[in-house]
C-alpha cells in the first residue's frame, strides 16, 4: 500500500466525541444496531396502503401528518450502490428516526436518500412540526465508522390533513413538494396543508426566476480568497444574489434549487458566466484578482456542450481559461461518477482550474479523490465554524488539510469568521481563507475599494513585521508561520496595487 493510499484509508478513523443520547458510535456500534420492527418500517407500497386506511379514519381519529424526509448523505455514492457499510448506516438512520416517534407512528425507506414517516391521530398540526424538529436533531450528530465520518443533512416536507377523502398518494405528493419548498427556502422543514395549491406554488417560483433572468435583475457578489500567510487576495468566488425588495425573496440555494428542478440551470449558468467575466475584465482584474471561481451544478456537469459553452464565454470577453475557476460540490459528482471524471479531465485539458467545494460532506470513501484533476479542496464551513469548540470538527479539519497536502492540493477553509479560528488554521498550515473575518461577498464596484484598502493595510502590516524582525531587542514571534505553498493562480497585473 502506498503512502497516499495508507493515509487515505486511515482518514477520519479517529473517534469523535458525541452526545450519549444520540447513539453514534464506531462501525462496530452501528453494525450492532438492530433494525426497527418490520411492522413499523414498511416497504413504500405497504406504507401507502396503510396510509389510505388511516386516512379513512380522519377526522374522527384526529389530524394525520405525512413527513417526507430527504437525506443529504455524505456517503451518497456508497448508499446509491447499496454497499454493506452504507446499509449499516441506513439501519442506524432508521433506528434514530424511530427513536423519536410514538409507538403508533410508522415509516418506510423509499430510497437510499428518502424516508417517509406517518404520524396518525395527532391532536394538533404543531405536533408534526415538533416531530420534524426531533428527527432533524436526532440526525445532527455524524455517524462514525472505522474509515468514515458519515454526515446526514435532512430536509423535511410535511403534509397535514383532516380530510378523510384525501388519498395516500395525493398526500405523499404534497409532502414531497413541501420537501422541495424546504430546500428552496433553505429551511429544515416546510409544512403544507390539504388546501395548498402546490402546482401554483411551482408555477410562481418558475415565473419569478424567468422574470429575473429576462429582466437582468439578478446580480453577483464576490468573496475574496485570501492567502493565509501573505494575506494577498489571489482570487474571488462569484455568488448569485436575488434582488432586494423583490418578492418572493429567494436565497442563493433557492435559486439554484429551482433552476435545477425545473430545467433552467443552463440559462442561469450562462448568466453567471457572462456577468462574472464582465466584472473580471472591468473591475476585478485591475485590483490584482487573478481568477474568478464559479460554481457548476450537477446538471451542467452532465451537459456534453459545457466545454463549448465555457469557451464561448471566454472568447467574448477575451479572457484565458486560467482566469476562470470551476467549483463542483462532492454531491454533484455522484449522478454518474465516470462521466463526471471524464468531463473534469476535458475541462482540465482546456486550461481550467477546478476545486471540490464543501469537502467533507460528500463521500465516505475517498478512493475517487486521486482521480479528480483538481487543484484545490474547500473545507465545508459546517466543520470550520465550530472547530474551536468541537474536538471532532478540529480533527476533521486537520485531517482534510493533511490529506490535501499529501495529494499536492491547495486547501481553502470556508466560513472563517473570527481571529481564533484564523489562528488555528494558520497553525495547521491551511493555505487560503474565505469568510467574514476578512470580508463578506461584495458587488464588483464595492470590491474594488475594499481590495485597495485591504492591500494597503496588508503592506503596513508586512512592513511592521519586518521592522520587528530586524530590531535586535525585539523578541521572535511566538508561533512559527505555516509553510508557504505554491499557488496556481495567474500572476497579478503589474499595474495592480497587489503587485
Amino acid at each position: 500500500m502506498s503512502r497516499k493510499e495508507g493515509f487515505l484509508s486511515a482518514l477520519f478513523s479517529a473517534r469523535v466525541a458525541r452526545p450519549a443520547a444520540l447513539e453514534c458510535g464506531p462501525v462496530h456500534d452501528i453494525a450492532s444496531d438492530v433494525a426497527p420492527d418490520a411492522d413499523l418500517v414498511l416497504d413504500p407500497h405497504a406504507l401507502v396502503a396503510r396510509l389510505d386506511a388511516d386516512l379513512k379514519a380522519v377526522p374522527g381519529s384526529g389530524i394525520l401528518a405525512l413527513l417526507v424526509v430527504g437525506l443529504a448523505r455524505s456517503d451518497s455514492i456508497d448508499a446509491a450502490l447499496e454497499s454493506a457499510s452504507a446499509a449499516l448506516v441506513q439501519t442506524a438512520i432508521l433506528k434514530r428516526i424511530r427513536s423519536t416517534l410514538r409507538p403508533q407512528d410508522y415509516l418506510a425507506r423509499a430510497t437510499f436518500d428518502e424516508i417517509w414517516v406517518v404520524l396518525p391521530a395527532l391532536s394538533s398540526p404543531a405536533i408534526a412540526n415538533l416531530a420534524a424538529t426531533n428527527i432533524a436533531y436526532a440526525l445532527e450528530t455524524p455517524f462514525i465508522g472505522d474509515h468514515a465520518v458519515v454526515t446526514v443533512r435532512p430536509g423535511i416536507g410535511i403534509a397535514v390533513t383532516g380530510d378523510s377523502q384525501r388519498s395516500g398518494l395525493g398526500l405523499l405528493k404534497s409532502a414531497a413538494h413541501a420537501r422541495f419548498r424546504a430546500r428552496t427556502l433553505n429551511q429544515p422543514y416546510f409544512v403544507t396543508s390539504a388546501g395548498d395549491d402546490n402546482e401554483q406554488l411551482s408555477r410562481d417560483l418558475i415565473k419569478s426566476l424567468e422574470v429575473a433572468l429576462a429582466s437582468n435583475i439578478l446580480s453577483l457578489a464576490y468573496q475574496p480568497k485570501v492567502h493565509l500567510r501573505s494575506r494577498a487576495v489571489l482570487s474571488v468566488e462569484a455568488l448569485i444574489r436575488w434582488p432586494s425588495g423583490v418578492k418572493p425573496v429567494l436565497t442563493p440555494a433557492s435559486l439554484v434549487g429551482i433552476a435545477e428542478e425545473f430545467g433552467m440551470m443552463e440559462e442561469l449558468t450562462r448568466y453567471v458566466l457572462q456577468t462574472a467575466l464582465s466584472d473580471y475584465v472591468n473591475y476585478l482584474k485591475g485590483v490584482g484578482v487573478g481568477r474568478v471561481w464559479i460554481n457548476l451544478s450537477a446538471r451542467m456537469l452532465c451537459e456534453p456542450h459545457l466545454p463549448a459553452l465555457l469557451q464561448q464565454a471566454l472568447a467574448i470577453w477575451g479572457v484565458p481559461p486560467a482566469a476562470l475557476g470551476l467549483e463542483v460540490t462532492e454531491s454533484s459528482l455522484i449522478t454518474d461518477i465516470e462521466q463526471s471524471i471524464t468531463m473534469l479531465h476535458t475541462l482540465k485539458d482546456l486550461g481550467f482550474e477546478m476545486a471540490i467545494d464543501d469537502f467533507g460532506t460528500g463521500y465516505s470513501s475517498l478512493a475517487y479523490l486521486r482521480r479528480f484533476p483538481i487543484s484545490e479542496l474547500k473545507i465545508d464551513k459546517i466543520f470550520v465554524q465550530h472547530m474551536i469548540t468541537s474536538e471532532s470538527d478540529m480533527q476533521i479539519v486537520r485531517s482534510i488539510i493533511d490529506l490535501a497536502h499529501n495529494f499536492g492540493l491547495i486547501v481553502v477553509a470556508e466560513g472563517v469568521e473570527d481571529q481564533a479560528t484564523l489562528a488555528v488554521l494558520h497553525e495547521m498550515g491551511c493555505d487560503q481563507i474565505q469568510g467574514y473575518v476578512f470580508s463578506k461577498a461584495l458587488p464588483a464596484r464595492e470590491f474594488v475599494p475594499w481590495a485597495m484598502q485591504f492591500a494597503a493595510a496588508n503592506r503596513l502590516h508586512a512592513n511592521a513585521h519586518q521592522i520587528r524582525e530586524e530590531a535586535p531587542d525585539c523578541p521572535a514571534p511566538a508561533t512559527t508561520p505555516a509553510r508557504h505553498r505554491g499557488e496556481t493562480a495567474p500572476a497579478a497585473p503589474a499595474a495592480g496595487p497587489l503587485a
